[in-house]
């Protein structure tokens, strides 16, 4: 079956999560019927580091916040493509962490 969507796609989300996030408990990862947002869960910033992809009307628009300064925001309509940029970002996002969470 291809991926047409992120539902499709959860299992490959979900791997890719476990794999780049095994050592960071102070993230989650959530699911809903059109996106899927990976958080930093830290008590100490209100608005904390996200990265999240949102699907509509078959467009899919990829929103990542470094919890300081740093906003990226990219749409495209294939999700492999989306994906792709997900998990280099999601790489990113979990390096970050690593280097500057206490």
């Amino acid at each position: 079956m291809t991926n047409t969507n992120i539902r499709n796609s959860k299992i490959q989300i979900e791997n890719l999560y476990k794999s780049i996030y095994s050592d960071l408990p102070s993230t989650s990862i959530k699911f809903e019927e059109n996106s899927v947002v990976i958080k930093h869960n830290d008590e100490n910033n209100s608005d904390p580091a996200t990265l999240e992809i949102i699907e509509s009307n078959s467009e899919y628009k990829l929103s990542y916040w470094d919890g300081y300064s740093v906003v990226e925001t990219i749409e495209h309509s294939d999700l492999k493509k989306i994906l792709k940029i997900f998990k280099n970002t999601a790489k990113k996002m979990a390096k970050n962490l690593r280097r500057f969470s206490h």
